[in-house]
């Protein structure tokens, strides 16, 4: 047994990936799925901790990090990265696995457990919601629609340069560093630090994480997320919850029932949005656990 990270590179619809794994791969597969503005070591933690229970891999999606992606924004809709994952999952034979993802992650890894459900075990999300979820509280929340208003900036011409600016200050204001005093969060230690600022210093790294709002915003709503099966998410669900978490609030925890089978939800009232880091004992013990339930 090994809980040592390996990273690899795979060509999936027509786009060559990065991707990290730990364990071994007769073990039960747990396919992480990173947010914005992250990449595949947003889970590094994760990884080391379950690597000796469960084949761990993560990816750098489709334009982030280490991952080739298209130049036209429609090549980030959320469709195509669901593809993206059942190619992965072809590529290393794997015919079902747990999924799991926070913040954009979780828009995707929802979106695959609607799609292709025969292929999960079951789904893990943290610090992320049902797209229909979100959409309902942004049309019935203004607190909600307040704490998403950095979106705006996202679809903005000068979205790029403004969170590349000074260091990427926006960027890392936004992970928790104290843009006064330069103060990073506990968890924020040298290491992921430099893992952060070469993704983001990866040429069209960036560009790729924000056409992943803009590829959105130009579909638009086409979708009502209404009670109606289509949308439901019929494999076991976990939510881990920080409940501090100033970008999606706690009704995205609300009224899970319309959305999901068989939902249940961990509620952490001291983490944040950065969960995942803050909390990474409690998170992997959570989601063994669950995994172990199913």
């Amino acid at each position: 047994m090994s809980s040592k990270i390996e990273h690899h590179y795979a060509t999936l619809n027509g786009f060559k990936f990065h991707y990290a794994t730990c364990g071994q791969p007769g073990k039960p597969m747990l396919l992480c799925v990173h947010g914005f503005p992250e990449g595949w070591f947003a889970w590094r933690g994760v990884m080391e901790s379950l690597g000796e229970q469960y084949y761990v891999v993560a990816l750098d999606t489709r334009g982030i990090n280490e991952s080739a992606g298209p130049t036209d924004i429609a090549g980030y809709r959320v469709s195509n990265m669901v593809s993206d994952l059942v190619a992965l999952l072809d590529h290393l034979g794997q015919r079902k696995c747990i999924l799991a993802g926070h913040d954009w992650g979780g828009a995707i890894t929802c979106s695959f457990a609607i799609a292709h459900p025969e292929r999960l075990h079951g789904l893990v999300m943290i610090n992320t919601t049902h797209p229909g979820v979100f959409l309902r509280e942004l049309a019935r929340n203004p607190h909600q629609r307040n704490a998403s208003a950095y979106i705006n900036l996202f679809l903005s011409e000068s979205a790029e340069a403004t969170i590349s600016a000074h260091g990427f200050a926006a960027l890392r204001a936004g992970l928790g560093v104290d843009p006064r005093t330069g103060a990073s969060p506990e968890w924020l230690d040298d290491s992921l630090r430099d893992l952060y600022t070469r993704s983001w210093s990866t040429p069209g790294s960036l560009r790729a994480g924000l056409a992943y709002y803009r590829a959105t915003q130009a579909r638009g709503a086409e979708k009502s997320y209404a009670d109606d099966a289509c949308y439901r998410v019929s494999v076991p669900t976990l939510f881990i919850w920080g409940e501090q978490d100033r970008y999606l609030l706690t009704g995205c925890v609300e009224g899970l029932d319309s959305f999901f089978s068989d939902v249940r939800v961990e509620r952490i009232p001291e983490a944040t949005h950065w969960i995942i880091h803050e909390q990474g004992g409690r998170v992997s013990a959570s989601m063994a656990k669950f995994i172990e339930s199913i």
